[in-house]
């Protein structure tokens, strides 16, 4: 289903199965901001990227899984036909110009943003939490993330 998203918080580490990938979770995630999408260049040499005119979900995650353990991530889930997404921990370069453009979304939640980055320097782990939804308003900025955590696949269908 999401393939780019197993990639990164794999179940299991499959050590032997590509020996030449092991990736350093030190190494950089670098994010660049255009006028039209966001584009994430992962330390694998991928690159992800979503539009802003179909981005649908922004989520934040406190993984549990080594070796990424106990940082946050937004995943910034496009349109469920579009096949676009990125994922990208809050420490990536450009990570706090990536956040002034999240907030700027009409009806961002912050505090559970805020409550993931708390948790995240506490070291423990939380589920996902919506932090924005498009179509959720700006007039619902502290009901908009309540329902829908981690799995409609109809998420926007409303706009």
């Amino acid at each position: 289903m999401i393939g780019w998203l197993r990639r990164i918080f794999p179940g299991q580490d499959t050590a032997g199965s590509n020996a030449g990938t092991r990736h350093d979770p030190s190494d950089p995630f670098i994010i660049n901001l255009y006028d039209d999408r966001v584009v994430v260049h992962r330390p694998d040499g991928q690159r992800e990227e979503v539009a802003w005119d179909i981005l649908e979900r922004v989520v934040v995650r406190v993984s549990n899984r080594a070796p990424w353990a106990g940082n946050a991530w937004l995943i910034l889930i496009g349109a469920e036909d579009s096949g676009q997404g990125c994922v990208v921990p809050l420490d990536a370069a450009n990570h706090a110009e990536l956040v002034e453009r999240l907030r700027a979304l009409p009806g961002f939640n912050q505090q559970k943003l805020d409550n993931a980055l708390r948790d995240a320097a506490a070291g423990k782990s939380r589920s996902d939490a919506i932090c924005w939804k498009r179509g959720a308003g700006a007039g619902t900025e502290g009901a908009n993330a309540g329902g829908d955590v981690g799995g409609s696949n109809n998420a926007g269908s409303a706009s």
